[in-house]
């Protein structure tokens, strides 16, 4: 096997899969190694030394040779959402469900043995090595992290495209588009993923296997036609099983969903998106947005999909549309409503490629800013998120001539704002995810659609959580919910006396189910330790907040002391603090590192104690000890 010349600095060689090799002077690049055979044949073509090799994606017959041509001294990148099942695949191997799984996702295509990572290609950054700039591309579909890379190549505008497509409009592999059981999600996944490298208008793209694609719009809008065909028979899950319990038209939701008007200066793109997002349009061309999420539902994995190591993968959405059909030139502000990752995963992409700055409620600020800090809560989105401005509860503010006010509404979680805009004439109530309708007696379709308020226990439930939310409502008096998810809700004061009476009914029930004082066995979280996850030098001293949250109804004495894991020693002896009935205070603990390092996660717990009564490590945090 001979390498391929392409043009005067682009060559092939086939193996397992197309290996690219980029050469400037006596050195290269190579595109995924196959088996590492190429070796063998770089000196035909001049070339002393491979400096770096970008993985398009995990697959083992695109990386089964990368550990040798590693021990000849090449560096390694891999893809930002895929770097786990590089360099911790052991570990994978080890969490990996085998027995009573539903998660098809095929990651079993992955390494045995952790390959050391030198770089990481994140999603729409860019990568340099020598003359040549590559931009990254998600190319989520044949796998979860999969992705493009776009770049000039002797005068040619070229993209690297894995398993995204092969020539002639067709897929790679059509078993690689399940992801969950009996689903075909990666249609969906591809369809987006194909769309987005239209757009770059290269000239010719470089598939993993087959033939170079040198009729790439030609070929990209074959391939549409065949998925929509796909989407189209129905019954196939081709957007995931949850856009089908929605009642989703599947060949509607694998394309991006059409912005529409509420009103003349509010937009959203209806309910097809994960998580609903709206946006304010003022005089030329600002954009206000109300949080910025994924795509669609299938983008969540919270299913038999969800793969425990990867993290929530943001895909760029609708910004195309504000620009060529509102004329949208700046997303100049967003504003989230709460801290869940589906709701704020698009905030960081605003902020690096468009300036965008984020205002936020206190309590939302201190998670979104601190991610690690606070992922002892569900659904923390790991990228930090940089706040321009701190609101408080009941403060009005103004964004080019439209009046806002926020408010503190701890309803699906206690870090939740309503934001209440007023805008065109309407009082318009950005409700998050607090407020929904559901149907009381769906089984026999009874009952009309009642209001109610979601609960989730993890969300740091506490029963006064959801009469504050029902307060907020009143005071304020919208006109319109616009919710986190599902359609837009009238509302009037009978809806507000509904929903009301189902968060009294809902208390009383709780209450009714444990023993008093009932927010004592009710809230998970009286005690949390912060920060959840960290990270230290060998030898340092890591301090632990304990936030304790007395819901008795006596005045009582908290006790907190650190067991720590082996290696570690505690700071310090145990520390007190008394308070009152519905009062909150914070015990300060510090814990000392071990003297080597030790990379993997170590729980560290705090025992406390209620008036000398232990109630056992009720609390814990993760540590990890890197080097100096």
């Amino acid at each position: 096997m001979s390498l391929i010349q392409f043009s005067e600095h682009l060559w092939k060689f086939e193996d397992s899969c197309n290996v690219y090799v980029l050469t400037s002077g006596d050195e290269c690049l190579m595109i995924d190694t196959g088996s590492g055979a190429v070796l063998q044949h770089l000196h035909t073509i001049g070339i002393e030394r491979v400096d770096w090799v970008l993985h398009t994606h995990h697959h083992r017959d695109q990386c089964w040779g990368t550990p040798i041509v590693q021990k000849a001294g090449a560096k390694i990148a891999v893809p930002e959402y895929e770097r786990h099942l590089f360099d911790n695949v052991e570990a994978y191997w080890q969490a990996r469900r085998i027995y009573d799984a539903y998660n098809d996702s095929n990651t079993f295509f992955s390494l045995g043995e952790n390959l050391a990572v030198d770089a990481v290609l994140e999603d729409y950054c860019t990568f340099i090595w020598k003359e040549y700039e590559f931009r990254v591309l998600p190319s989520k579909g044949h796998t979860y992290g999969m992705i493009s890379l776009i770049t000039d190549v002797d005068g040619k505008k070229i993209a690297f495209t894995g398993d995204l497509m092969t020539s002639n409009g067709k897929l790679y592999q059509l078993h690689a588009m399940e992801y969950s059981y009996g689903d075909l999600l990666g249609v969906e996944f591809t369809m987006q993923s194909i769309l987005a490298l239209k757009k770059q208008n290269v000239q010719t793209a470089y598939p993993s296997h087959g033939e170079p694609i040198s009729n790439v719009k030609a070929d990209i809008e074959s391939l549409e036609s065949r998925l929509e065909s796909l989407a189209s028979i129905g019954g196939l899950n081709t957007s995931g099983r949850e856009s089908r319990e929605h009642n989703f038209n599947e060949r509607k939701v694998i394309r991006e969903s059409r912005l529409q008007r509420i009103s003349e200066h509010l937009l959203w793109a209806g309910p097809y998106t994960c998580s609903n997002f709206y946006i304010v349009l003022s005089e030329g061309g600002h954009a206000m947005l109300i949080d910025y999420g994924l795509a669609s539902y299938g983008h969540l994995h919270w299913g038999a999909d969800s793969d425990g190591m990867q993290a929530l993968r943001f895909v760029e959405h609708h910004i195309d549309q504000l620009r060529e059909d509102f004329g949208v030139q700046d997303i100049e502000l967003v504003v989230p409503t709460h801290t869940h990752d589906d709701h704020v995963c698009g905030i960081p992409f605003l902020q690096k490629h468009f300036g965008t700055k984020c205002w936020a409620l206190d309590s939302v600020a201190d998670v979104i800013t601190d991610p690690a800090a606070w992922a002892s809560t569900p659904c923390c989105f790991h990228k930090p998120i940089a706040v321009h401005r701190i609101l408080h509860d009941g403060e009005a503010f103004t964004w080019r001539g439209f009046d806002f006010e926020v408010y503190f509404a701890p309803g699906q979680t206690e870090y939740h704002a309503l934001i209440l805009g007023i805008i065109d004439g309407k009082r318009v109530a950005f409700g998050g995810d607090n407020l929904f309708l559901f149907n009381p007696g769906a089984e026999g379709n009874e009952h009309e659609k009642i209001a109610y308020q979601t609960t989730v226990m993890r969300n740091s439930f506490q029963l006064d959580m959801h009469r504050r939310c029902a307060n907020v409502m009143r005071a304020t008096k919208p006109d319109l919910v616009c919710p986190g998810h599902g359609d837009l809700i009238a509302i009037d004061q009978s809806r507000i006396a509904e929903y009301t009476d189902y968060i009294e009914r809902k208390e009383a029930a709780f209450r009714d189910v444990v023993h008093e004082p009932a927010d004592h066995f009710i809230d998970l979280f009286w005690a949390r330790m912060l920060p959840y996850l960290s990270k230290t030098r060998p030898k340092s001293k890591v301090t632990y907040t304990v936030r304790i949250r007395n819901n008795l109804e006596r005045t009582a004495v908290y006790s907190a002391r650190l067991l720590v894991a082996s290696g570690w020693a505690p700071d310090g002896e145990a520390e007190s603090i008394t308070l009152q009935p519905g009062q909150r205070g914070e015990i300060m603990l510090g814990a000392i590192a071990p003297s080597q390092v030790d990379p993997r996660r170590r729980l560290i717990y705090a025992e406390v104690l209620i008036d000398g009564v232990s109630q056992g490590p009720v609390c814990e945090a993760l540590v990890s000890t890197l080097p100096s």
